[in-house]
């Protein structure tokens, strides 16, 4: 019955030292050896993808508990955070969020599970409409794409205006989004949305 957390940072220089310090002040007892610290990696790339995850999984047993400061801490694809959730409760672990809770096999950590798929279907939908919304903009305005657009250009470039409205970045938007400064800067620029921010 041991605890471990899972802490991650998106890019090189943000620090999880404050993710730990979170879940200790909230009285969870964490050996050294049991802290796993994702440094650099975004929230896109999925859990069982990342280097420190996977070695975390492979060490949980049945009764042991993972504790996270955040819930996007796990990941930023909530579908990618519910199938991890559901995997760690399955093999008998319990997933603590800190302001969330202990998720489990029980009903309410069911219903929470449940709600936060709804919530991710409701933010696909809404980029689907976002997306929409920017293609008949441009058609409206003339613009000639070239050749068809994507849609995961579209969905990035949405989801990269909603971060930008938030006060982020450039570096930071292109870590949130997992993809490089300069694909991010040649997707906005393409379809004259390049925004005045900061490198840092």
């Amino acid at each position: 019955m041991a605890t471990f957390a899972y802490l991650r940072g998106s890019t090189a220089d943000q620090t999880t030292e404050q993710q730990l310090k979170q879940i200790l002040d909230a009285g969870y007892s964490v050996e050294s050896d049991r802290v796993y610290v994702e440094q650099g990696v975004s929230g896109k790339v999925p859990a069982m993808q990342r280097e420190q995850f996977k070695r975390l999984h492979d060490r949980l047993s049945m009764q042991d508990t993972l504790i996270v400061a955040k819930l996007d801490r796990l990941g930023r694809d909530t579908l990618d955070v519910i199938s991890t959730i559901e995997n760690l409760t399955s093999l008998g672990i319990s997933v603590g969020v800190l302001g969330l809770g202990v998720l489990d096999q029980s009903p309410q950590s069911r219903l929470t599970l449940t709600m936060l798929a709804a919530i991710s279907q409701f933010e696909r939908e809404l980029i689907s409409e976002r997306t929409k919304a920017k293609l008949a903009q441009l058609k409206s305005e003339g613009v000639k794409l070239g050749r068809p657009v994507k849609f995961d250009d579209v969905a990035l470039r949405a989801r990269a205006d909603d971060l930008f409205s938030q006060g982020l970045s450039w570096r930071k938007v292109a870590a949130e989004l997992g993809v490089a400064l300069s694909t991010l800067q040649r997707l906005m620029k393409q379809h004259s949305t390049m925004r005045v921010g900061t490198e840092s």
